[in-house]
């Protein structure tokens, strides 16, 4: 017997001897993730896109184009004298005289006349502002840097009352930089600190509230340097909003595996004297739900790979490799350590061996002795009010545009408002024409078509770029401005309308051999809009087939994945759905980021599933000793506890997302809290038994049962 005990104890101490030397080891050879953060390439988009096509052409033809502009906004209440203008122009030209700031190209507006530098200036004479072209190629943390040392040589040279902003594309790139390496330990500290609280308000066991913690440190510090190597390869990217999301995922995901094991744990506690042999009974129930589960994580986030869209391709690895950390450490890690600590991880209440007690009905018992009696009492309603709040997605509007999940004190985000209070809007990101000839261009052919261009609705304006054209007579470009945001719907119909029309408007002209390109950040969103909407598609009936496969081989069923992945999809609807409403009515928004409903797809189905597995495998197991009825009321009694728990850690972690300052990640922390609690809370407890009871020997087909 001491033998076998001694046994046992090596067998857990050699599980966390490898993970702490794994941990160890990576640490000192290996880079953590965050090192390697950086911006996609052209947006993310595939270069055969139309938009970067254009770029690449703007480039070819005039090679010393294609910076990415910063906008310099002056702003006074009192209004802006002449001489107070020229010198903010004239110390933005002085920047210049930094080695390090030598390659910023500044307009001289010092050198235009009056009434050419008067556009640059409100009518009120309030707000002023000066473009600037940041070299070509600056990406993520190199890119901001050089903003801030611009923003730095400035903030010497402004006088008090004058307010200085900076916007456009570079600013809003930068301050997106600033914001996550802001945000990530706070991030990480607080959902540390809430999932202790919330473990030790729901057990009360100090312990308990550890080891999960302890667990996911392990396991973070791992995940956190594979990453960091293989960015470090060039094998993909990191980016911030992913190791964030990452972070929150890997404690929630760790914590519920960490209950899942608790609450078996304890059941065989009371069963064998032996905590080595308690354990091992406990890993012959709850490896199933939990390679299960943690396959159906691998399985979603890695359809993610199918995308166009590299920030969407880039999601994959990150989480793929969290994902399969967390399943081995579920089947290795976290066991031994409940092992090692044995009953003591239970005090101040320890489960004892032999100890017979009376059983009282709990909360989910009488749960589930009344769904199981009235199926279709529960049944219909839910499904009726899932279905309502399902479609409200028709109504459903996305955005394109960054800024608005920044706060609104945000430099960025002030100078863009001044600038769209005091100028047009499309001023702030103008796009490119770009006209390519085999011959000589003709100036009245190419102002016929400026023309036409300039009559079309959602164009303000096209003026004529500096050096605009080419020596050889073949190549000329012009600036566009589109009427209101370059972000919005109507910018990009704008854009399909001249790519579509520009064949016609270019033959009529006599200029039948030339072609039109459009470059610039409106042309880039079109295309975006257009690759966002087939990797949405893609992804979420990707992740539908290959997880509803996945159940068919944990059950053994044809109709049980038809019914669990059905309900899991109705929640998923519901919720957004739901939170558009809410969204709304409290917060006056009537569009989401264009990435939330794929992103919330992903996860909240991925996670979703879980709970259906830990609850499915567990009536399976009691139909081995009893009736089907009573098999779904003890499934549900048994794992009501433990999920309803993970569930309530789960949904609170989220939240923490909503103490970001990215607008779009609060907005996701709200709906995978609310999608994670109606899963906990309605479709897995009341929804699914409600289903199994209703359809009786139908639910695991072709299984038979008792």
């Amino acid at each position: 017997m001491e033998a076998g005990k001694l046994k046992g104890k090596r067998l857990w101490w050699l599980s966390v001897s490898i993970w702490i030397a794994l941990t160890v080891i990576l640490s000192g050879v290996a880079p953590g993730a965050k090192e390697f953060v950086v911006s996609n390439k052209d947006a993310g988009l595939p270069a055969d896109v139309e938009a970067i096509i254009a770029e690449r052409q703007l480039e070819k033809h005039f090679p010393q184009d294609g910076g990415m502009p910063l906008f310099a906004v002056f702003h006074k209440e009192e209004g802006l004298t002449e001489e107070e203008i020229l010198g903010f122009a004239e110390a933005l030209e002085s920047l210049g005289t930094d080695p390090a700031l030598s390659k910023v190209d500044v307009i001289p507006l010092t050198q235009l006349k009056p009434e050419q530098r008067a556009s640059f200036v409100s009518e009120n004479k309030q707000t002023f502002f000066v473009p600037l072209t940041l070299p070509k190629g600056l990406e993520g943390k190199d890119l901001h840097e050089l903003v801030v040392l611009i923003k730095e040589g400035m903030s010497k040279k402004i006088e008090s009352g004058v307010e200085l902003s900076w916007t456009g594309p570079a600013g809003i790139a930068s301050d997106a930089v600033e914001l996550f390496s802001q945000a990530d330990v706070v991030l990480l500290l607080s959902t540390v600190g809430l999932i202790l609280i919330l473990l030790l308000l729901i057990y009360r066991s100090p312990l308990l509230t550890l080891i999960p913690l302890v667990g996911a440190a392990i396991v973070y510090a791992v995940v956190d340097r594979v990453i960091g190597l293989s960015a470090s390869a060039g094998w993909f990217n990191a980016e911030s909003q992913a190791l964030s999301i990452m972070t929150i995922l890997l404690f929630a995901v760790v914590t519920d595996y960490s209950l899942l094991i608790f609450s078996r744990y304890r059941e065989e506690l009371k069963t064998h004297e032996s905590t080595d042999a308690a354990m091992r009974e406990t890993i012959r129930h709850v490896k199933e739900p939990i390679f299960f589960s943690g396959s159906t994580i691998v399985l979603g986030v890695a359809t993610l790979g199918f995308a166009l869209y590299e920030p969407y391709r880039n999601f994959a690895p990150v989480f793929a490799i969290a994902a399969v950390a967390m399943l081995i450490a579920g089947l290795t890690l976290l066991p031994a350590l409940f092992a090692l600590i044995g009953r003591k991880a239970f005090w101040p209440i320890i489960p004892k061996y032999g100890e017979k007690s009376i059983e009282k009905k709990t909360f989910w018992g009488k749960v589930a002795q009344v769904v199981t009696k009235k199926p279709l009492l529960f049944m219909v309603p839910i499904m009726l009010l899932l279905l309502l709040g399902a479609w409200n997605v028709t109504n459903m509007k996305q955005s394109y545009d960054l800024i608005e999940s920044f706060p609104d004190d945000l430099s960025s985000r002030v100078g863009y408002d001044r600038l769209g209070e005091s100028f047009s809007q499309g001023s702030l990101a103008p796009g490119t024409l770009l006209f390519v000839s085999e011959q000589e261009l003709g100036k009245e052919e190419l102002q016929d078509v400026i023309k036409k261009i300039e009559s079309k609705p959602g164009i303000d304006k096209v003026t004529m770029q500096s050096n605009p054209i080419t020596e050889d007579g073949k190549s000329a470009k012009f600036s566009v401005t589109f009427e209101g945001n370059p972000y919005d719907e109507e910018a990009f119909e704008t854009v399909l309308e001249l790519r579509d029309e520009s064949g016609k408007m270019l033959k009529d002209a006599g200029l039948a051999d030339t072609k039109l390109f459009i470059a610039g950040e409106s042309a880039k969103y079109t295309d975006l809009r257009d690759i966002n909407a087939r990797d949405t598609w893609l992804v979420m009936i990707a992740m539908t087939i290959l997880i509803t496969i996945m159940l068919g081989v944990q059950t053994r069923s044809i109709v049980a994945p038809i019914y669990m992945m059905g309900t899991i999809l109705l929640s998923y609807a519901a919720t957004l759905g739901l939170s558009l409403f809410l969204f709304d009515v409290f917060l006056g928004l009537d569009a989401i980021s264009y990435r939330l409903p794929l992103y919330a797809f992903v996860f909240l189905v991925a996670l979703g599933v879980d709970y259906s597995i830990m609850l499915i495998a567990r009536i399976r197991e009691e139909m081995k000793s009893m009736p089907f009825d009573d098999a779904v009321r003890r499934g549900l009694e048994r794992t009501g506890g433990v999920i309803s728990s993970a569930g309530l850690v789960l949904a609170a972690t989220f939240m923490v997302l909503t103490t970001m300052p990215i607008y779009e990640l609060k907005l996701f922390g709200f709906i995978m809290a609310l999608g994670i609690l109606i899963d906990t809370f309605i479709v897995r407890p009341l929804l699914i038994p409600a289903i199994l009871m209703l359809l009786g020997k139908w639910s695991f087909w072709p299984r038979k049962m008792k």
